[in-house]
């Protein structure tokens, strides 16, 4: 259903420059930059999810998206290839789950059936926001066939931007459970990879994947993995569980271990 939701309101639980506070964090343990890399990775996978759903789904995906969303297809060329995918969230915000709204456009094209090899998606965005932040860039994927195990594996190359940070992104996506499924949240990924993220006082975060994120389209979270970023100086590392499919992540900073709620975004010591 479509939901018009004033998202100022709310601000303090989901600006991305937010700094939380909780009574159970150390006051002198500031864990806003960890914090802000792991609600970036995450908004980050809410765009790559709409884009896997009308590629990957084999209906066409729009009965996996919001109500407020709609699916065109163009054919530029004629061909069934390449063609033009459009995700339309409508001009007013859509709520698509706890604490994350959209609205405009997604469009996604695709130069050939993305389970060929040298296959290319490439992501891009019309008027297109979330949580009131515009997003902008390209993100691609490219197919480099299957690797030793048999999976399916992708190329990734991302360069966007959403509301005034900005992240270049490169990796592998690769695609170890569901593939020939008629049922996308059957759907797990593997994601490997180092991105840099800019802030607006140009402070740079560098994040690596030290060991895969999986990505189960079956749940609304990174279920498990981890990350290691860095920024002036400092080191922090960001654990996303044991597979379990829940909201929560450790990060773990200045011998410190903190728990956060992966909707919104707050934090509490727990050792």
């Amino acid at each position: 259903m479509k939901t018009k939701r004033n998202l100022a309101s709310i601000a303090i639980f989901l600006a991305i420059g937010f700094v939380a506070c909780n009574k159970d964090a150390n006051e002198e343990t500031d864990v806003s930059q960890p914090a802000f890399e792991t609600e970036a990775n995450n908004l980050s996978d809410e765009i790559e999810k709409s884009a896997d759903i009308v590629t990957f789904d084999k209906a066409g995906g729009e009965n996996k998206l919001p109500e407020c969303a709609s699916v065109s297809v163009t054919y530029p060329e004629g061909t069934l290839f390449p063609k033009i995918i459009t995700i339309d969230y409508g001009e007013t915000n859509c709520q698509v789950r706890p604490n994350v709204w959209k609205r405009g456009k997604v469009m996604v094209l695709i130069s050939d059936s993305l389970v060929n090899l040298n296959a290319k998606r490439t992501v891009t965005f019309d008027n297109f926001y979330i949580n009131d932040h515009a997003v902008t860039g390209t993100r691609t994927i490219t197919n480099l066939g299957q690797n030793s195990d048999g999976h399916m594996v992708y190329d990734i190359n991302n360069n966007f931007s959403v509301g005034e940070w900005s992240r270049q992104a490169t990796g592998a996506k690769t695609w170890i459970e569901g593939f020939g499924s008629n049922d996308y949240s059957d759907i797990v990924f593997l994601l490997d990879g180092s991105s840099s993220t800019t802030r607006p006082n140009e402070m740079v975060i560098s994040r690596t994947i030290t060991e895969p994120l999986r990505i189960d389209r079956s749940c609304g979270y990174i279920t498990e993995g981890i990350l290691t970023i860095q920024w002036n100086g400092n080191s922090a590392i960001i654990d996303f569980g044991d597979g379990t499919c829940d909201d929560a992540a450790t990060i773990t900073f200045n011998g410190e271990v903190f728990e956060i709620d992966l909707d919104k975004y707050r934090w509490r010591r727990i050792n």
